[in-house]
């Protein structure tokens, strides 16, 4: 019997676990190439014209100001109002000149959580400063915070490596921007003045032409500067780094070519200087249309290769060997360099996003669930401790993929095998170490953590909340999408023989709404025409109350914050129905 198996048998045995003797402690690292990337985000005031200035640094997205002839304009706002109060301190060093106006470039919580370290609401009620958004900025952004906030939320920590600390995070940086600090409380205004396609203005005296470019967001906006060549092209050059055709936190399908045309319309412009929101600023028209251009053939090489294989019948198991930038385009430092997106998953997500999920072949149609699936496949190999004895041995000779992979199938079979969370453990601090993408490193080391039990998942999902479900993003959501979302949260297998309907009335926007229970649908209604069996009466500060979780509607009840016709108890019983977001843990490994 080898030492690595006779090992498991001991531990087994007394009941304790061997992980440092049967993979040995495995020693942080990173990447060279992603350590030395670290550098491109010391902070610093860049000073692009006597106009144009860029933080970088402070945040993972830039702020960008504009100094106009009396007031300032900033492009983006930031992650956390903390880090934009720094910024603001540097730019107070330059100029004391009032905000007049914030430019949101796109929906994603870094370009606009920080807008209070910036502004303050009551500067935007009285005029004095404007923001400036997309008109469907708002949409989009109900949609991710409504609908699947509680998802996206602990997945972007994973992503972000929120939860990671210690050696794990030492000299790292978020691949477009330096290092990102999770869990801070967002902040959140209204736009005031929204853009369609283009929006020429004239703000403190700069001509500003505002431009819809859809590239890494639906509703991306560029800002021109004509008078000086200037482009804050945002986001659309995603920073230093080969773009995220596809976020492993999860996103609509971007469409590359979208993302193309939108750089090729910026090319158009032959600007002087280009400012992105992640990265340094770039100055010499040669250079800008260098950085737009190449970056623009990546993606579109990509494309058409990932299509052409399609054509050919290629799975995206088999696109993600065969797509390959080739060096011109690969070794283009630092803008194609796989930092934070990879053209593994985007050939992934443009197979998806053309073909859905199905590969053809039949026998994915009704799989065996993957328990039972990994149960048979590990019989089939002689059994758990067979299938343990190679994962270890796979782990020892370094075939880190191949060890994780055997040990996820007694993972499946029993997720409390502790020896087996060990191995795929270990072999995913292996391979993060060893990434030199930000993304793929931090869920590596973040899954590691949640498979040695050190992840408080309830708490992951609860810290992230702050980002993706602010208050003050709660309050500026309209209260008919926060009603319409309770229906993807019906606990439909308790209301199968169910019939009920609540109604809210808010009493100060003259609207009302339904839900209806219907033998496991529940229906949302605007101005219900059918009389609701229980009726609650309210107005919006109320119900914000209610979902920044300050109060509960039984207690707003109980307080005469709202009014019931109906009975305290068939209400209680009709909201016991819907599940709480975010109250139950959510385990992205373990399955």
């Amino acid at each position: 019997m080898n030492k690595l198996f006779s090992c498991f048998i001991v531990a087994n045995l007394i009941g304790l676990h061997c992980h440092a003797d049967v993979t040995g402690r495995v020693e942080p690292a990173i990447h060279p190439e992603l350590k030395a990337h670290t550098e491109h985000f010391a902070k610093k005031i860049y000073k692009v014209t006597d106009r144009v200035y860029s933080a970088v640094g402070w945040n993972v997205a830039n702020i960008v100001m504009i100094v106009g002839d009396d007031g300032l304009i900033m492009v983006d706002a930031g992650l956390s109002p903390a880090t934009s109060r720094e910024v603001l301190a540097e730019f107070r060093k330059i100029t004391d000149k009032p905000i007049v106006a914030v430019i949101y470039s796109h929906f994603h919580h870094d370009h606009i959580d920080g807008v209070k370290g910036l502004v303050s609401a009551q500067q935007v009620e009285s005029g004095d400063t404007q923001i400036y958004a997309h008109t469907s900025l708002m949409q989009h952004l109900v949609d991710e915070s409504a609908v699947l906030g509680p998802i996206l939320g602990v997945r972007a920590g994973y992503t972000f490596g929120f939860f990671l600390e210690g050696e794990d995070i030492k000299y790292m940086n978020s691949g477009i921007g330096p290092l990102a600090t999770g869990g801070r409380p967002g902040s959140f205004i209204a736009p005031t003045r929204l853009v369609d396609d283009v929006l020429k203005v004239t703000i403190a005296g700069v001509d500003l032409e505002i431009i819809h470019v859809p590239s890494e967001a639906p509703d991306e906006l560029a800002v021109y500067l004509p008078e000086s060549g200037v482009l804050i092209d945002t986001e659309v050059i995603q920073g230093p780094t080969f773009p995220n055709v596809y976020t492993l936190r999860g996103t609509k399908f971007r469409q590359p070519m979208t993302w193309v045309r939108s750089i090729d319309r910026l090319r158009k412009l032959k600007a002087a200087y280009l400012v992105p929101t992640h990265g340094r600023p770039v100055t010499g028209e040669e250079k800008v249309d260098e950085v737009l251009r190449m970056t623009r053939d990546g993606i579109q090489y990509v494309h058409d290769q990932t299509i052409r294989y399609m054509n050919k019948g290629f799975t995206p198991d088999e696109l993600a060997q065969q797509v390959r930038l080739p060096p011109h385009l690969f070794n283009y430092a630092p803008y194609l360099r796989q930092y934070y997106g990879t053209v593994k998953q985007a050939v992934r997500q443009i197979y998806a996003g053309y073909l859905g999920w199905y590969e053809g072949d039949p026998v994915a149609l009704d799989p065996l669930p993957a328990k039972t699936r990994a149960t048979r496949l590990v019989g089939l190999m002689g059994g758990r401790e067979r299938v343990h004895e190679a994962a270890l041995a796979a782990y020892q000779e370094r075939d880190y993929q191949w060890a994780a992979e055997l040990a996820s199938y007694l993972v499946r079979v029993d997720n409390d095998d502790m020896a087996a969370r060990s191995v795929k453990a270990a072999a995913f601090r292996q391979l993060g170490y060893a990434s030199m993408n930000i993304n793929w490193r931090n869920w590596y080391l973040t899954s590691a953590l949640e498979l040695e039990g050190r992840l408080d998942t309830l708490e992951t999902a609860k810290k992230m909340a702050n980002i993706f479900m602010p208050p003050d993003i709660l309050a500026e959501m309209p209260v008919e999408v926060s009603i319409d979302a309770w229906t993807t949260r019906l606990k439909a297998e308790q209301t199968l023989t169910v019939n009920r309907s609540l109604g809210f009335v808010f009493t100060d926007l003259d609207a009302s709404y339904g839900l209806t229970i219907r033998r496991g649908v529940c229906q949302f209604d605007t101005d219900p025409e059918n009389e609701m069996d229980m009726v609650l009466y309210m107005t919006k500060p109320v119900f914000n109350e209610v979902l920044s979780g300050n109060t509960t509607i039984e207690a707003a009840v109980l307080n005469g914050g709202m009014t019931l016709t109906g009975e305290l108890s068939d209400l209680n019983r009709f909201l016991d129905y819907f599940e709480t977001p975010g109250a139950d843990p959510v385990s992205l490994t373990l399955h």
